[in-house]
């Protein structure tokens, strides 16, 4: 595949941060080296086949639902937060861990599993140098995720806003990296985004089988694909629309997600960020704060 995206720097230039600030992204190639990208898939790899059915290290959860995008099977840590959760529908067999390993959806909190992970949140000059020029010196880690779609078929992941889920003070002092570990392209479902999106504010977000964007608070037509190759990485503002779409190719498409908040940026209780996280005639809009329906 093609790309116009620049290499990523250490440090962004001015006019770089200003496109950050205008658009609410910047998108770069080369990232992660390409001996990056092959350790983190590996990494990721031996991650799920050393939770999957091993008792000793996690618990298995059967999934709960077939068509809610949080109520896959999961295996969780007996000693820690990180979790791996599979696909909406499918029932993981301790007799195929191969099959297990290619049906993962979603990872959470995984930053401590390899020295690799550790790294894009301490000490790598490409990430961290990026994220410390739009939040500043001090930054703290607030989420990770890795973001999976099996082949034919990876779910989608409706329009929503990262802060509708988050609780921090300052909404424009927290901000995503979404690191691809394959060529992730509109046929695989590659990120899209409403540029410039973040500037509407809060949207009002409500639960279907994900939690997103009521339909009447913005138009999804002008949003645009970020495709980018395996090792670059896009940075986005917390409040900027985007979703991705099912993965309709024959090949997976994997991502890091790392979430980060400057260290000054305090995290509220729900009740507080309610009154931080809201339309302008000041009704809550989080996912917290809607009414589920059938989620």
């Amino acid at each position: 595949m093609s790309s116009n995206h620049p290499n990523c720097p250490t440090r962004l230039s001015k006019d770089q941060l200003s496109a950050y600030w205008e658009q609410g992204y910047l998108a770069f190639e080369n990232a992660l080296s390409p001996e990056e990208v092959t350790q983190a898939r590996e990494d990721l790899r031996n991650l799920v086949l050393s939770y999957a059915f091993n008792e000793e290290v996690a618990e298995y959860r059967p999934r709960t639902s077939e068509k809610n995008n949080y109520a896959g099977a999961s295996f969780r840590s007996r000693t820690g937060r990180c979790w791996v959760q599979m696909e909406p529908g499918y029932d993981p067999d301790p007799d195929n861990l191969e099959e297990v390993e290619q049906k993962v959806r979603k990872s959470c909190f995984f930053e401590n599993e390899s020295d690799l992970f550790k790294s894009l949140y301490t000490n790598h000059p490409r990430i961290i140098g990026v994220v410390k020029s739009i939040l500043g010196k001090t930054i703290e880690l607030y989420q990770t995720m890795a973001l999976v779609k099996p082949a034919k078929g990876g779910v989608e992941k409706p329009w929503h806003q990262d802060n509708a889920y988050f609780s921090v003070e300052n909404l424009d002092q927290v901000m995503g990296c979404w690191i691809a570990l394959d060529d992730a392209t509109a046929e695989n479902g590659c990120m899209h985004l409403l540029v410039g999106g973040h500037r509407l504010g809060p949207l009002r977000h409500y639960h279907t089988y994900d939690c997103e964007i009521l339909p009447d608070r913005f138009d999804s037509s002008p949003a645009i694909p970020i495709e980018l190759k395996a090792g670059g990485a896009l940075f986005f503002h917390s409040n900027l629309p985007h979703q991705t779409p099912a993965n309709q190719s024959s090949q997976r498409r994997r991502a890091l997600q790392y979430h980060f908040r400057s260290s000054d940026n305090s995290i509220l209780s729900k009740e507080a960020y309610n009154k931080v996280f809201k339309e302008a005639d000041g009704t809550p809009a989080s996912c917290v704060a809607a009414v589920p329906e059938n989620f």
